[in-house]
């Protein structure tokens, strides 16, 4: 796999910037081109005709679309890189969600990279508005980066492995260039709610799987017994002090444990690293 082009989504707020400049770092030792991409509303009014709303809007819109623009100038200041590799700017009058879709639909694009406030705001504001339908919807890499995080030093990569689901290969892909761009070592762990030898025996065939293709990068392998599939994920990146977590996102009941399930949304909220999702 290589990345040759790389979405940032941007509100022009810290946490958006500092994807930013991770894009950039990306983006510089890949050769890729970035495409930043500003989404906004207009506010809504009581009803009126359709000839009506344009005459309000008109204003408002061109006013908005300055004030962008003017915002897209001063990105080169507030990231010196961004000078140094091929960058190009939209403005969507749209929803966030719907002008990324966009974007990754027509500009072939291979790698989303965005950021979130707070430690994630995990339930109520990454998966819980924009972000949520971005990683779910995605067909490419995710790249989600909380505010927190102002470099990417990447030692070591966490991957939540469960093989049985995955049906193109290929899309591991990803891991294994970041992996060799950063020198990086590769932490899989398959989760288990069951310490039995049916457990064992999976977790076996994934070890075997992956070997073949991760011969030229360090690696290991480790089987978490949990209850709690995202409580496990949380304790494994704490322990192995993960500089990324990557993982498939349709997995682990992921999207129903998290909205429904038992598991508690503080576990979730502490997430604190960059977090990576892979979609077949």
């Amino acid at each position: 796999m290589r990345i040759s082009k790389i979405l940032v989504p941007i509100d022009f707020s810290k946490c958006s910037i500092n994807a930013l400049k991770i894009a950039t770092e990306i983006a510089t030792k890949q050769g890729a081109k970035i495409e930043i991409v500003n989404a906004f509303h207009v506010p809504a009014y009581a009803p009126m005709d359709v000839m009506a709303v344009d005459l309000v809007n008109q204003p408002l819109l061109k006013e908005e679309e300055r004030k962008v623009k003017d915002e897209f100038k001063s990105l080169p200041s507030l990231i010196p890189q961004l000078k140094d590799v091929s960058y190009s700017t939209k403005v969507f009058v749209a929803p966030t969600a719907d002008a990324i879709y966009q974007c990754t639909e027509q500009d072939g694009i291979d790698l989303i990279v965005m950021g979130t406030k707070g430690e994630h705001d995990v339930v109520e504001n990454l998966f819980g508005s924009m972000s949520a339908q971005v990683i779910k919807s995605a067909d490419v890499p995710v790249l989600v980066i909380p505010e927190n995080v102002e470099s990417f030093d990447l030692k070591h990569i966490g991957f939540a492995a469960d093989l049985h689901e995955i049906e193109n290969m290929n899309r591991l892909g990803i891991l294994s260039l970041l992996a060799k761009m950063y020198d990086s070592e590769i932490n899989i762990f398959h989760i288990s709610e069951e310490n039995d030898e049916e457990s064992i025996s999976e977790a076996a065939r994934e070890r075997m799987f992956l070997e073949g293709s991760l011969k030229d990068i360090k690696h290991t392998f480790a089987t978490i017994y949990h209850e709690e599939p995202l409580e496990g994920i949380m304790e494994f990146a704490e322990s192995k002090k993960l500089d990324l977590l990557a993982m498939y996102p349709r997995q682990h009941g992921f999207w129903d444990k998290l909205v429904h399930g038992s598991t508690t949304k503080k576990v979730v909220m502490q997430i604190k690293i960059p977090l990576l999702t892979i979609h077949e």
